[in-house]
């Protein structure tokens, strides 16, 4: 298994290359003036030997492959470069909007782990009854809402109609004090994985439920609660385990959306704002941050598999 750690470890500076190369490219192909997502109007007043002197001190002169070598060299030694709108270096931006996007995620993956399983495994003991279809329509009916639709018609009807949510924002406050800001966007993101989930867990549970070693306690006369905390949950975890680390280093991407509808201060909103911007050290800092917690979180699940199963060797 170390060895198995170190290889994928060597590989993680040979992806986030690739990574860095399509990334930068891509962006210069973005249409539009970062000068203008930095100056707005104002960029019309200026003289064109002002604006060549903001081309030059930002770079933007330079052929493509100048500018991706000084990019490289940069992040080489750690740097992601300086916003073209604020000035201020990408890393102190990401990190400042982080504690938001880890914050919603983290949410969102409880309430999916909490509904998901018992749902999953109530559906599948309940195989071709009514509890069954009724969990199985609404699982599909999760996962086949848009959350853009749903974010907004949560935020009209509890916030809008009801009073009961604020309709946007993260609030003040330790996490305790505004839990009441969170609630919506984390319904949001994880009614789709809620029905996706509980789907997985319904097919693994019934695939588990006809193994010999089910059959073999119930046999010995263990009570059904037993078999089914000891022998077909733990179990019934395993093809969930991947399937929710995928999901968890996708949210800290797949947030965008919904932080942008909720007005939410996270990483996501922070990569919307730089597209519509033309801030490309943003843009391009987000996306590697966000690369390289993906991969990082696979190859943690890939090392749970074996706490998890025993019988799995990398």
């Amino acid at each position: 298994m170390t060895r198995y750690i170190i290889n994928r470890l060597m590989i993680l500076p040979l992806l986030l290359l690739g990574i860095s190369v399509i990334l930068f490219f891509l962006t210069q192909l973005i249409p539009g003036d970062p000068l203008v997502g930095r100056f707005g109007m104002r960029i019309a007043q200026m003289d064109d030997e002002q604006i060549a002197a903001l081309r030059g001190e930002l770079g933007l002169d330079d052929p493509v492959y100048v500018q991706y070598g000084v990019y490289l060299g940069r992040l080489l030694q750690g740097d992601l470069g300086d916003s073209v709108t604020t000035r201020n270096p990408v890393l102190d931006e990401i990190t400042a909007r982080l504690p938001a996007t880890l914050e919603l995620a983290v949410a969102t993956m409880l309430l999916v782990i909490v509904l998901s399983v018992p749902l999953g495994i109530i559906a599948a003991l309940n195989k071709g009854k009514l509890v069954d279809n009724v969990l199985m329509a609404g699982a599909l009916l999760g996962f086949s809402i848009p959350s853009f639709w749903l974010g907004i018609m949560l935020m009209l009807l509890f916030s809008l109609q009801l009073g009961m949510f604020p309709p946007a924002g993260r609030g003040e406050g330790m996490i305790f004090e505004r839990l009441d800001h969170l609630i919506l966007p984390t319904i949001t993101l994880a009614l789709v994985f809620v029905g996706y989930n509980s789907r997985i867990v319904r097919s693994a549970t019934l695939e588990i439920i006809e193994q010999d070693y089910v059959r073999t306690a119930r046999s010995k006369g263990l009570s059904e609660r037993y078999v089914l905390m000891r022998h077909i949950t733990p179990n019934t975890m395993i093809p969930l385990v991947t399937i929710l680390g995928v999901q968890f280093a996708g949210l800290l991407g797949g947030t965008v959306i919904v932080e942008t509808i909720f007005a939410w201060p996270g990483v996501g909103r922070l990569t919307i704002n730089a597209i519509s911007r033309r801030d490309y050290p943003i843009i391009i800092g987000t996306t590697m941050f966000f690369a390289s917690f993906y991969i990082l979180i696979n190859l943690f699940v890939d090392m749970l598999y074996v706490v998890i199963d025993p019988r799995i060797r990398l």
